[in-house]
């Protein structure tokens, strides 16, 4: 079947998205690995918990700005070549990270797994929105969300097999993994070309509305609520450490059936009516979790929490492919807004809790799911145009 063929019939074209999914795999492995990792990186290294911020920091950083710059690298390449490039940063900074013998290498790795990562984004959701074809968007933009949880399980994996032998190779097996997805993604035809017309960020009013609504208050309450879940199991219910993980452990686990019904009902219900049922749960169950007396009912709602917040971010990229589409430097600009609101957002409520307590820290900024509900509907796609937005099918596969 192909590209066109496809687009056609509305249904989705199967080989390439799974080959755009496999490099999503790959780069979020990468990204991944260092917070397992660290603790044996730093004993090894000679790291202290002031590199390890700035580790994080940085990482967090090359995302954000390589989001944008693969964004532009689009109109100049070939959707497969940006992907290819992505990969091989992931791949390169794997490499460098597991040759380490110093502590600033060992940042200058963090620096190109976080740039792979960011390259790949725009050109992999404009990817997944084209080969899923009209009627299934909403479940690819699902299942290529489910690849982020996989690769966190994937780099937890390798960082386990690390830890019995040498955290190099947890590494090492990462690069030589996105090596292979470098050159897989090489073969995707009938890959979607950015649009090249008009100023290079022409289509950013398109998502800052509704998909940046979502995508932000999934990046807060990501960051800002599940990131501070183990420390308020510990603090607040008196858990032990290993108790708080696997109540973290269960809640990503419950991310992937909900990332799944999330999209497969957005197809049917539209994205927004979906992220405002999101919002509904996230909010109820925030609550629930914060000041709910009984154990076992905050710790039920902690993982439908956590599970959920998941839900949001294939919601997001659908609007922001339905409105940006081929406008890929828009597209990378919007993932960027997501990851600096989650950054301000955890350190904010880093600092409230540290004044006010976390429990009512965690309950106020649990609510903020309730803005979903309480926004302006927006429906259809930018301009009401057809959802590719001028995206041009480039059946040369290079």
């Amino acid at each position: 079947m192909t590209a066109t063929t496809g687009q056609r019939s509305g249904g989705p074209i199967w080989v390439p998205f799974l080959l755009v999914c496999l490099a999503y795999l790959a780069t979020t492995t990468g990204e991944s690995l260092l917070a397992p990792i660290y603790p044996v990186a730093a004993d090894d290294l000679g790291l202290d918990l002031t590199r390890a911020g700035l580790s994080f920091a940085v990482l967090a950083s090359a995302i954000a700005v390589c989001n944008v710059v693969g964004g532009l690298l689009l109109r100049r390449w070939a959707t497969p070549r940006v992907l290819a490039a992505a990969l091989a940063t992931t791949s390169l900074g794997g490499l460098v990270a597991a040759t380490s013998g110093e502590p600033r290498q060992f940042l200058v790795a963090q620096v190109l797994l976080g740039a792979g990562a960011g390259l790949l984004y725009p050109g992999a959701v404009m990817s997944v929105g084209t080969f899923a074809g009209r009627n299934r968007r909403g479940f690819a933009m699902g299942l290529f969300g489910v690849m982020f949880s996989a690769g966190l399980v994937l780099a937890a994996c390798l960082s386990a097999l690390g830890t019995q032998s040498d955290w190099r190779w947890s590494f090492g097996i990462g690069a030589v993994f996105a090596a292979i997805a470098a050159i897989a993604v090489l073969f995707i035809s009938g890959a979607p070309r950015a649009a090249t017309g008009g100023s290079a960020f022409v289509g950013l009013a398109a998502v800052l509305g509704a998909p940046t609504i979502v995508g932000v208050v999934g990046g807060i309450s990501q960051y800002a609520t599940v990131s501070f879940l183990p420390v308020f199991a510990v603090d607040v219910w008196d858990m032990s450490e290993a108790a708080a993980a696997g109540v973290l452990a269960v809640g990503r686990v419950m991310s992937v059936p909900a990332k799944l019904v999330s999209g497969a009902l957005a197809d049917r219900r539209g994205p927004i009516h979906t992220a405002r049922c999101v919002g509904v749960v996230l909010a109820v169950a925030g609550l629930a979790w914060a000041l709910c007396p009984t154990l076992w009912i905050g710790v039920v709602a902690a993982v439908v929490f956590t599970a959920e917040v998941s839900a949001l971010f294939p919601l997001a990229n659908l609007l922001a492919f339905e409105r940006a589409g081929a406008r890929a430097p828009a597209l990378g600009v919007f993932r960027s807004l997501q990851l600096a609101a989650g950054a301000v957002a955890g350190f904010t409520v880093g600092a409230a809790a540290d004044i006010a307590g976390l429990r009512p820290t965690i309950a106020v900024v649990s609510a903020v799911p309730l803005c979903l509900v309480l926004g302006r509907a927006e429906t259809g796609p930018l301009h009401g145009a057809d959802t590719t937005n001028g995206a041009r099918i480039d059946n040369s596969g290079r």
